[in-house]
């Protein structure tokens, strides 16, 4: 008899392979909170597919998971811990909203430092942070400066984040959905299936997981049969908002939800 977990695969097979004639969706998926788990970690940077792993810095593995991740061919991000409403620790090297433009940039600029393979950046918590307007302007204003790009992770339906980053000139996109929030395999295949309904329906979709151990094995098993099902695993660098050039005229218009 198949186990439950060959039942949900087949299952997601038939539905994805059942649109597959309908174009190539490109989804992305970021794996947060890499760093502190060493086994954890190297097992989404072995995983078969061009997931995006985002690694918090001054984590005790992260520098060495951010390196094997690279020479794998895995795009990394930084993870930057930002301040949350609801969580009064925040990890080493946190933005906090209370912080003065030299300290805020202070601290990106270490987190910069630690990894230089990194492409961009999202971020860890942060539904207070992402909120503060000043604050992602000076974020996206060094950004821009290295550039890099900006995925929020979407912790506070108010962040400005996306805002901020368009008008910095920034490349930047958002998280879509969350894979784990619930870590029992038949709600990360709910929202798995999720993931690949709106990718069909717009052509591209960003997920956002975790290093549990649930995850992994789901999508160890799924992500080797996305290719028969017509679905494309990608960077999320491909996936990225692009704001126009600005021309600096005389005539330009005036007045110009889970932490992860």
């Amino acid at each position: 008899m198949a186990s439950p977990m060959t039942r949900i695969i087949l299952l997601a097979l038939a539905l994805w392979g059942s649109a597959a004639n309908a174009g190539q969706p490109r989804i992305a998926i970021i794996i947060d909170d890499l760093g502190y788990s060493r086994q954890h970690g190297q097992a989404i940077v072995d995983l078969p597919a061009a997931v995006t792993c985002a690694v918090i810095p001054f984590s005790p593995h992260g520098q060495r998971l951010a390196r094997q991740a690279s020479q794998q061919g895995k795009e990394v991000l930084i993870h930057m811990p930002m301040a949350a409403h609801q969580h009064a620790r925040l990890d080493r090297g946190g933005l906090t909203t209370g912080m003065s433009e030299p300290q805020l940039l202070a601290q990106v600029r270490k987190a910069l430092q630690q990894f230089p393979e990194a492409r961009g950046m999202n971020n860890h918590m942060g539904s207070a942070l992402t909120e503060h307007k000043q604050s992602m302007g000076w974020l996206m204003g060094e950004l821009k400066a290295n550039q890099l790009f900006f995925v929020d992770s979407r912790t506070s339906g108010r962040s400005v984040a996306q805002d901020q980053a368009m008008k910095a000139g920034l490349a930047n996109a958002g998280r879509d959905i969350f894979l784990d929030n619930d870590r029992n395999l038949i709600k990360i295949n709910n929202q798995f299936n999720k993931l690949i309904k709106l990718a069909r329906q717009r052509g591209h979709a960003i997920a956002i997981g975790h290093p549990y151990p649930e995850t992994v094995h789901y999508l160890q098993q799924v992500l080797p049969l996305l290719k028969q099902a017509g679905i494309q695993v990608v960077p999320v660098s491909e996936l990225l908002s692009t704001p126009a050039p600005q021309l600096n005229t005389a005539a330009a218009l005036p007045g110009d939800h889970g932490e992860s």
